[in-house]
């Protein structure tokens, strides 16, 4: 049950990642040691669905309880408090590090190492400025009805969606962002959500279709994308680790970046109070990752 209750606690933070524009939740899968289970849960949910679900119900029920939270809750302390709230994950983030450099038995690199983390470092630095330059040039997307257009469209957003999910340190909030249909996303399934709650039918069947629309596009995108990840990982695991060191070094850079242009007139006006607690959460963000990832390996050692 100890196991499970981390499980519960590493899900939530996966969940909250995977909102937040400029985070990757497979990044924080990697960095708490659950992005091998997931990737197993996902190829192998048809054939062993009981014991999948007995292996990653813990880690499951803590990503939707992190989605819910994001959704309705880490908006706010963005809003009010966006340099603690930030630094926090870019702790975690940062603490992270040590454990995927051990992953990649960096002492003896090769020059497949140094390439493949090279791309993962240049690929979050290109997302970061494919997002700068259309946000400057896009207005993003404004859906008055409903069409069957819209349908298929965020079907296929769905799928892109589940695919920056699966592949670490990609954020697919920020590519939604970029997109445009970060802000449309959040407000229907925000509003299909609470009328689920207060049993508001009619609010529940004017979202019906848009949550189901990109539904069906990120399980499609997760299963069809996890069986590649998973061999990659089987056959060239220290090279897809080595990705991952590329993205996670660079993932900080971007995150902090972001959170200036996005909170720019808020930082300006920040008191130097605002950046004493940010320093303190980004050094108990990197603490709680550190500690979390020890706890894992011992019990693993353990078992």
């Amino acid at each position: 049950m100890r196991d499970k209750f981390f499980d519960f606690l590493k899900g939530i933070i996966v969940g909250i990642a995977n909102i937040l524009p400029g985070f990757s939740g497979g990044v924080m899968a990697v960095s708490f040691n659950v992005y091998d289970k997931l990737i197993y849960a996902l190829t192998n949910f048809y054939k062993k669905p009981i014991q999948v679900f007995k292996d990653i119900w813990g880690l499951a029920l803590g990503i939707g309880f992190g989605i819910l939270i994001s959704i309705f809750g880490i908006k706010l302390f963005l809003d009010n408090f966006p340099i603690p709230t930030i630094f926090f994950f870019t702790g975690l983030i940062v603490g992270s590090i040590p454990n995927i450099y051990d992953r990649v038995d960096a002492k003896r690199i090769n020059w497949k190492k140094v390439l493949s983390f090279l791309f993962g470092f240049g690929l979050i630095t290109a997302l970061l400025i494919f997002s700068i330059t259309y946000n400057e040039t896009n207005t993003g997307v404004v859906i008055g009805s409903v069409s069957v257009k819209d349908i298929i469209i965020l079907f296929f957003v769905g799928i892109i969606a589940a695919a920056t999910m699966i592949i670490p340190g990609v954020s697919g909030s920020l590519i939604l962002l970029a997109i445009g249909y970060y802000n449309y996303i959040i407000d229907f399934t925000t509003s299909f959500i609470k009328s689920v709650f207060s049993i508001d039918f009619n609010g529940i069947f004017s979202n019906l279709l848009l949550v189901i629309a990109l539904g069906l596009g990120i399980v499609v995108g997760m299963l069809s994308l996890a069986k590649i990840v998973e061999k990659l990982i089987d056959k060239h695991p220290k090279l897809f680790y080595s990705v991952v060191l590329g993205l996670l070094i660079a993932s900080p850079f971007a995150i902090i970046y972001q959170m200036y242009i996005e909170y720019k007139e808020i930082i300006q006006d920040s008191l130097i109070r605002h950046w004493i607690f940010g320093i303190l959460f980004l050094i108990i963000g990197v603490v709680t990752s550190i500690y979390i990832t020890k706890s894992e390996n011992k019990n693993k050692l353990e078992k």
